[in-house]
């Protein structure tokens, strides 16, 4: 019997892997004009820390104790020989909750507001901190690829099955109009409201309008 569940979460936890790289690599390359780009590229950090946390849950509920008891000593040994690595990274302690208050839920935990400052989370702060935390991640995938190398070619095969059909192209013929009916719309709240604001809104141009 194909082992579904661990397909799903070798899937998963390369996904997030491929991802944290992508966003690294677009950072490397720009280090020559970091400030330029500084905006975006702390953004993308914070990408990396979401992807970092998405890889850990997955790594511990869905790998450790969602896949088949017929891989359950495969799993117990990747999970053994990756823990010093799981570790360090652990030492930022607050990683997953400046992914939930900070990214997931912007500024707000529980409905409270919460200071958007970095420095009040124990998390990677600097270019260098950010790299250290892609290679540790890369090393626990470097582990999983180790064990299951022939599964991920599998997993990637049966994913590949999963793609739905694709969906027809929409309909945008009626886009341009709508949105003015929109804007007339509220121009008319504003008016009930004595409101001066004035809404401006796109339209866009299509290939068969050319």
């Amino acid at each position: 019997m194909k082992p579904i569940k661990l397909y799903e979460a070798l899937f998963i936890l390369h996904k997030c892997n491929q991802t944290i790289n992508r966003l690294w690599i677009l950072i490397e390359n720009s280090q020559g004009r970091i400030k330029e780009v500084e905006d975006f590229a702390v953004l993308f950090t914070y990408y990396i820390k979401m992807e970092t946390v998405s890889f850990l849950e997955e790594f511990n509920k869905g790998f450790y104790h969602g896949t088949e008891k017929q891989c359950k000593q495969r799993v117990d040994d990747v999970r053994k020989t990756t823990a010093p690595i799981i570790k360090r990274i652990n030492k930022w302690k607050d990683l997953e909750r400046f992914r939930n208050n900070i990214i997931a839920h912007p500024w707000r935990h529980k409905s409270q507001f919460v200071v958007p400052d970095q420095n009040n989370y124990n998390i990677p702060r600097n270019w260098f901190e950010i790299g250290v935390l892609v290679n540790l991640n890369n090393y626990v995938w470097a582990m999983l690829q180790a064990e299951f190398e022939l599964e991920l070619k599998e997993a990637m095969v049966y994913m590949a099955t999963k793609i739905p059909p694709k969906r027809p192209l929409s309909d945008y013929s009626q886009l341009n109009q709508d949105h003015l009916q929109m804007a007339d719309e509220v121009e008319e709240v504003c008016k009930q409201l004595n409101k001066k604001y004035f809404l401006k809104v796109v339209q866009y141009s299509f290939p068969e309008d050319e």
